[in-house]
């Protein structure tokens, strides 16, 4: 078992840092009456958010209604969710919390009307909201303004060493001070990772101290994941290397987007197409598709301990059909805003071709390769403006179609 999953915290008295941060929003929960402006509690994975509001909860008797609000992203499904909450004060005599987790993920667009209803509906409510985000993202400044604002922010160094030394002592572990310096720093005040981390150090599968030649830089790890030809020997070059699985929902630095492992394997791809036979190339970012529907379903659900399998995930979905392809690394140019548009457009013409493999009684491939493109331009010069399948999903499928016609028409 994943010690961040071990030692998540249930209790009051068992976080450490953020202490004035954590004193505002008990507080606020102390004090609130109809009419206190929602609570946003924003600060980046690791820092104990959703933990600490599921745990003040139940320190004061209150249900937790808890929702990934970036799951219901435009009004209709957060309307149809919210407003039987918001006009209920309890549950069998208990109070309720409302608990909105990841508000930065719900859409900004406005035709989906999603930030503009919460901002209305939250106001004058009749049981407390608590709202959480990962970053100041701009497409928020409005819902921002309409919150009381509590910042949480990455443990310091010594809340860090006092989550080791607790951790250490419960698994009656041992390590020397510049381990423990070491892995700290590593953490860089994530407390999910540093469990990870000293889980790792303790159980003899990491050692931080030696980062060359054991952790492979990424450029490595691609030519070797691509020129190897045994299966164990590709995961034991992922094992080894310094890859990150990221998702493009959250922010980071440039040096660790350089490292993701799904962006390097499509830039290294992508770089080489005119090597690789178009087939092949279909095959190959269908496989890395379903890879990085993974890693962003784990990020937001936060299973965070599924991220053990990512490499499994990728092996079983890569490893076979790359195998004799002329691909090296190759940091591609496209910024990485780009390349997650990208992914965002090939999940979303996946699901049409889904639906099309079923109509057309063949594989995701040969639709990909063979139907989807002359039917696009079928429809868009016979001017086709709606598109019947015939399931609950028509108007998502020619919300694609439209898309993809227009960007036909614009070549």
């Amino acid at each position: 078992m994943m010690w961040s999953e071990k030692y998540r915290v249930k209790n009051m008295d068992q976080f450490v840092g953020n202490e004035q941060p954590r004193l505002e929003v008990l507080k606020w929960v102390k004090t609130w009456i109809k009419g206190t402006k929602p609570l946003l509690i924003m600060g980046p994975p690791g820092t104990g958010k959703t933990s600490f509001i599921i745990s003040m909860a139940n320190f004061f008797n209150h249900d937790v209604v808890e929702l990934n609000a970036s799951d219901f992203r435009n009004k209709a499904n957060l309307e149809s969710i919210i407003n039987p909450l918001l006009n209920n004060s309890s549950i069998f005599g208990k109070k309720l919390l409302l608990f909105l987790d990841e508000v930065d993920g719900i859409s900004g667009r406005e035709d989906t009307g999603g930030l503009t209803f919460l901002i209305s509906a939250l106001k004058n409510s009749n049981i407390p909201i608590v709202m959480a985000a990962n970053s100041k993202n701009p497409k928020i400044k409005e819902l921002i303004k309409s919150t009381k604002l509590i910042e949480f922010l990455p443990l310091s160094s010594f809340a860090s060493y006092l989550l080791l030394q607790i951790i250490l002592s419960k698994e009656h572990k041992f390590l020397d001070m510049d381990q423990k310096l070491m892995l700290i720093e590593k953490s860089n005040g994530d407390a999910r990772t540093l469990l990870n981390l000293v889980q790792s150090k303790v159980e003899g599968k990491y050692d931080p101290n030696k980062i060359n030649p054991d952790e492979l830089p990424i450029d490595e790890c691609i030519n070797l994941f691509f020129s190897v030809k045994d299966i164990s020997k590709a995961k034991n070059v992922l094992n080894h290397s310094d890859i990150l699985y990221l998702s493009p929902m959250y922010g980071s630095s440039s040096e660790e987007r350089i490292r993701d492992i799904v962006y390097a394997i499509f830039s290294s791809i992508v770089a080489n197409e005119k090597k690789i036979p178009p087939i092949f190339m279909a095959k190959m970012l269908d496989g890395l598709s379903k890879v990085d529907l993974y890693i962003t379903k784990i990020y937001k659900k936060q299973n965070w301990h599924l991220l053990r399998y990512a490499n499994d995930v990728l092996i079983s979905n890569l490893f076979d059909i790359t195998r004799n392809m002329p691909i090296r690394y190759s940091q591609y140019n496209i910024p990485f805003p780009l390349i997650g548009s990208i992914f965002i457009r090939g999940q979303s013409t996946r699901f049409l071709g889904k639906t099309l493999s079923k109509i057309f009684h063949t594989n995701l491939s040969d639709i990909g390769m063979f139907y989807i493109l002359p039917l696009l331009s079928i429809l868009k010069d016979q001017n086709y403006q709606q598109i019947l399948f015939n399931t609950q999903d028509d108007d998502k499928l020619n919300e694609v179609i439209s898309k993809e016609k227009e960007r036909l028409r614009r070549k």
